[in-house]
């Protein structure tokens, strides 16, 4: 059965997901405790703990400072990274330049969420040969999906082709190492994986990459 009449992902039981999902969680995982305030969530709550690096992919984001009368846009357009804003205001980029540190400086919008070329290549690299990407969804229901890997990392961006675009999502290579979670009001994908992976990306997608540990806070 597919998840809509057009869409390229294949809805399926959550047995088959959670049978596929091998990573070792916390006990405080977020589906175990969804009611927690996402305030109070750190990495740990979201992501695998037995993962060897952590990171935070950049998506393309729209920045607001706070001024004299109110927030005010900074510009038009997006920004890529987040050193970018930085630049773009003649303001000195913080060192080190965190998530929080981000989030205090600015007001935050999303916007498009394209996931860059050499990111896409980076997780296909490290699929390990895997046959499908498996996504689980938590919007007013849970949505339990699959995706032919190779499919899946054609797509510039994977959210827009689901069948329920909004809400929460687990996404993870079968059989492969890497594990990524995303908020759609959040202009950034977090990453469990090898830390080769995170290298890679670090390497491939310089500025928009934010390496993590477990203790970091979830945004």
């Amino acid at each position: 059965m597919k998840g809509g009449s057009s869409s390229l992902y294949e809805s399926i039981a959550p047995e088959e997901l959670d049978a596929a999902r091998t990573m070792r969680f916390s006990e405080g995982f977020y589906e175990n405790r969804y009611s927690r305030p996402a305030e109070a969530w750190k990495i740990r709550h979201c992501l695998p703990i037995d993962a060897e690096a952590y990171c935070a992919l950049v998506l393309p984001w729209r920045a607001y400072v706070e001024g004299a009368t109110g927030w005010q846009k900074v510009r038009d357009e997006p920004f890529e990274g987040i050193a970018e804003a930085y630049e773009y205001l003649a303001k000195p980029v913080p060192r080190p330049l965190t998530l929080d540190v981000w989030h205090t400086d600015f007001r935050i919008i999303e916007d498009v969420r394209v996931l860059p070329p050499l990111a896409r290549s980076a997780l296909d690299e490290f699929s390990r040969g895997a046959d499908v990407v498996l996504i689980r969804c938590h919007h007013a229901e849970i949505h339990n999906w699959k995706i032919e890997r190779a499919l899946f990392l054609e797509l510039s961006d994977p959210f827009t082709e689901m069948p329920q675009p909004f809400g929460t999502f687990d996404i993870f290579a079968r059989s492969g190492p890497w594990y990524l979670h995303h908020r759609d009001d959040e202009p950034m994908v977090y990453l469990a994986g090898p830390s080769a992976l995170v290298s890679k990306l670090e390497q491939g997608c310089p500025g928009l990459v934010v390496r993590l540990t477990l203790d970091d806070y979830y945004y």
